[in-house]
């Protein structure tokens, strides 16, 4: 695809020009030299760099495209498509599940419109009610936040347990990064100041011995945790042993949210109940805490937000004012849990199974003269509701299982990828599932409509 020119700017040759800035000899010494005042081993060759702008290029065509070329049928980028495949956080979800007035709003301040200035200190008063926190920050996304504590803190050494297994995830969440590479900047200086990660306990567990040693060892630490995770850690010997050694212990809220969850295997407690153990600090990405958009709060004591705040304003990493507003807006749609339970991401969590079986019945009865389909059953099975550090919950739900008539499953899941709205499915060899869970009612008459019409 090639971009209309339209009224002198071109993005596709404005980064093509900057690829060949790149290619001036100049800019190797330019580059090298940046890469030593910041400590890096190794500075990013030219080639890395061209090639992170011939994506961008492709990126950049892909995203404008829907604003040079607009259609009647096209679905708001808020709603991109049906996820029909159980996991909420699943790679292919890639709409942000807002609730409907944080939708209009977002929309409404991306059109141009004037925001309260105010946003910020009520979406923090907002966060410190809900969570217990004494203070709260608000940083632009996960890594950000990450690397704001470490530099603000400054502590002599990162302790990490092996059963954390703490991997960030990435706006793609089969994809995830470990923290060593978060922390990797802080780790590679040559001088005496550079921090030391140290791995303690087990693949399967991190015990009362493992923290008490590693603790005395390496005093005024950060011990990082995350959550969920498979192995067992021992939080209050984490917290009890930090405590006598001026270290902090600092979670990883990757399951948090505003209200108690009943999984059908544990229970996700509500933020303010992550305070027990002892911890000093949360770190939560806001859009697995109440549904988006993508940030990160920094939670805990007064003293310690105080030394990470002039961190976050001189790396430049607090969330933007769209962001801070739409925030705002969904966390005030979230405080009671009947509200709560209305947005998209407590109607996927909260939905009793009973409600799920009976939508499956009703879609059984309207496809059952389908000619795109040869055979469908209904079965309750409890499923994952994503990879990852997710993959150890689940929830049941109410799934369709089709197998198709005339074409392969493949070419079948093909057809409802492109239809409009795209529906996405879990393929098997010889059937696809439509898992409920995680498809809105509203969106049941276009499963109904794709697959009667295909």
């Amino acid at each position: 695809m090639q971009f209309p020119q339209r009224k002198g700017f071109d993005p596709s040759d404005a980064i093509k020009q900057v690829t060949q800035w790149f290619q001036n000899p100049a800019w190797n010494n330019v580059v090298k030299e940046a890469a030593q005042k910041l400590g890096l081993q190794e500075a990013p060759s030219m080639s890395k760099v061209q090639e992170a702008l011939r994506q961008a290029g492709q990126w950049l065509e892909r995203a404008a495209e829907p604003l040079l070329h607009p259609t009647g049928n096209q679905q708001s980028s808020l709603q991109l498509g049906i996820n029909a495949t159980g996991e909420l956080f699943n790679a292919r979800w890639v709409a942000t599940p807002l609730p409907k007035h944080a939708a209009q709003l977002q929309s409404a301040l991306h059109q141009g419109f004037a925001h309260d200035i105010g946003s910020e200190a009520e979406l923090l008063r907002l966060c410190i009610a809900s969570s217990g926190a004494a203070d709260a920050l608000l940083v632009a996304n996960l890594p950000m936040a990450i690397q704001a504590t470490v530099v603000g803190l400054q502590p002599n050494s990162i302790i990490l347990p092996r059963a954390a297994c703490i991997r960030i995830p990435t706006p793609n969440p089969s994809v995830a990064t470990p923290i060593h590479s978060i922390l990797s900047p802080f780790t590679h200086h040559s001088s005496q100041q550079a921090l030391h990660i140290h791995e303690i306990g087990s693949n399967a567990d991190c015990l009362h011995d493992d923290y008490a040693k590693a603790l005395a060892s390496h005093p005024g630490s950060i011990v990082f945790h995350a959550s969920p995770t498979q192995g067992h850690l021992d939080r209050f010997a984490a917290s009890e042993h930090a405590h006598k050694h001026q270290a902090i212990v600092c979670e990883i809220l990757l399951d948090a949210t505003v209200h108690d969850i009943q999984w059908s295997n544990a229970q996700t407690d509500a933020l303010s109940r992550r305070w027990q153990d002892g911890t000093d600090l949360l770190i939560v990405p806001t859009h697995f805490l109440i549904g988006g958009p993508p940030a990160a709060l920094i939670l805990g004591k007064k003293n310690v937000i105080d030394k990470i705040r002039p961190m976050v304003e001189s790396l430049g990493a607090a969330a933007d004012r769209v962001t801070q507003a739409v925030l705002l807006s969904v966390l005030s749609e979230s405080q009671q849990r009947d509200q709560w339970e209305s947005t998209p991401v407590g109607a996927i969590l909260s939905t009793p199974i009973a409600n799920l079986e009976n939508r499956a019945q009703r879609l059984a009865i309207q496809l059952q003269d389908s000619p795109a389909i040869e055979k469908l059953n209904i079965v309750s099975q409890t499923r994952r509701i994503g990879a990852g550090p997710w993959q150890s919950q689940s929830l049941p739900s109410s799934i369709l299982e089709i197998t198709p008539r005339g074409r392969s499953v493949a070419m079948l899941q093909e057809t409802l990828a492109q239809h409009q709205p795209p529906i996405w499915t879990n393929v098997f060899s010889d059937h696809l599932e439509i898992v409920l869970r995680t498809v809105e009612p509203a969106d049941d008459a276009h499963i109904v409509n794709a697959l009667s019409n295909s």
